[in-house]
C-alpha cells in the first residue's frame, strides 16, 4: 500500500493547540496530590491522540479506496 499524505485539518490542529493551552492552565492550579498532574497530562494526551489519529485514519482510508479503484 502506498504511503498517503497525512495532514491535520486547521480545525483539528486548533483543538490540538488548545488542549495544550488547557494543560498550560492546569499547570498554574495549586497542587492538591502527588499524582494529579501526572494523571491529568495522561488524560491530555489520551485526547491528543482522538485528535491526532484523525489525519492518520484518513490518509489509512484514502489509501484503501487508492487500492480498491485501481482493482477495478
Amino acid at each position: 500500500m502506498a504511503a498517503a499524505a497525512a495532514e491535520l485539518t486547521d480545525q483539528e490542529a486548533k483543538v490540538a493547540q488548545m488542549l495544550g493551552d488547557v494543560w498550560n492552565a492546569y499547570l498554574a492550579l495549586p497542587i492538591e496530590h502527588p499524582m494529579e498532574q501526572q494523571e491529568f497530562c495522561t488524560a491530555i494526551h489520551v485526547c491528543q491522540d482522538k485528535v491526532l489519529g484523525r489525519c492518520g485514519r484518513r490518509a489509512f482510508q484514502s489509501a484503501a479506496n487508492a487500492a480498491a479503484s485501481k482493482e477495478d
